[in-house]
């Protein structure tokens, strides 16, 4: 079955795939310290939120946050794109409306998610995969290391149609840490990406 990328679905099958990976076992075997993943809305997260698999799989992430973190946001960039798509952040998850909120997505312009930032993490410890999953902005702030991108290049990449050497030596994601810890261990970030490779996602 074909995964929105970025649903919790869609963590839970890497997450699920890599610790049962020999590939990615033996080049993380000694893998300390999280990645914390930035995704920066761009045009081509407006299109896909303007479908309702996609507004399903963003909601999945939404509901894993309490109604005192989404309050958090008021103010930010996020808090403000909740308001011009009709919400509240104490909304109730359950009841928003897919169909509603893509209809509501497909009438937004880039400036509308300028600098909107979507985070997550992604922690190897020892070969084993402990985290793969959306994170509130100011969590693992203290990562080893964060890498930056937009929508589009971390999709090309869940996607199989790009490498994370590829993307950071290119700069389409920003890596910030310690680049020959990295480089070391490319071949558990290479068996990742084969990983990704397996997931169907929805296009």
């Amino acid at each position: 079955m074909a995964l929105v990328f970025g649903s919790m679905e869609w963590y839970a099958k890497v997450k699920e795939l890599a610790n049962k990976d020999e590939g990615f076992k033996k080049g993380a075997a000694d893998w300390e310290g999280a990645i914390r993943t930035v995704v920066v809305m761009d045009e081509e997260l407006l299109k896909d939120y303007s479908r309702e698999e996609y507004v399903r799989g963003f909601m999945s992430t939404v509901a894993l946050m309490s109604k005192e973190q989404r309050a958090k946001y008021e103010g930010t960039p996020m808090g403000k794109l909740m308001k011009k798509l009709g919400y509240s952040l104490d909304v109730d998850v359950a009841t928003i409306d897919p169909a509603e909120s893509a209809r509501r997505f497909s009438k937004l312009t880039l400036e509308d998610i300028k600098g909107i930032e979507m985070h997550g993490v992604f922690e190897p410890h020892h070969g084993v995969l402990k985290e793969m999953r959306p994170i509130m902005p100011d969590e693992y702030k203290d990562a080893r290391f964060t890498l930056t991108g937009s929508y589009s290049a971390w999709k090309a990449m869940a996607t199989g149609k790009a490498n994370p050497t590829q993307l950071v030596m290119s700069g389409k994601i920003k890596l910030q840490g310690d680049m020959a810890y990295l480089m070391k261990h490319m071949s558990a970030m290479n068996a990742l990406n084969k990983i990704y490779g397996q997931i169907e996602v929805v296009h």
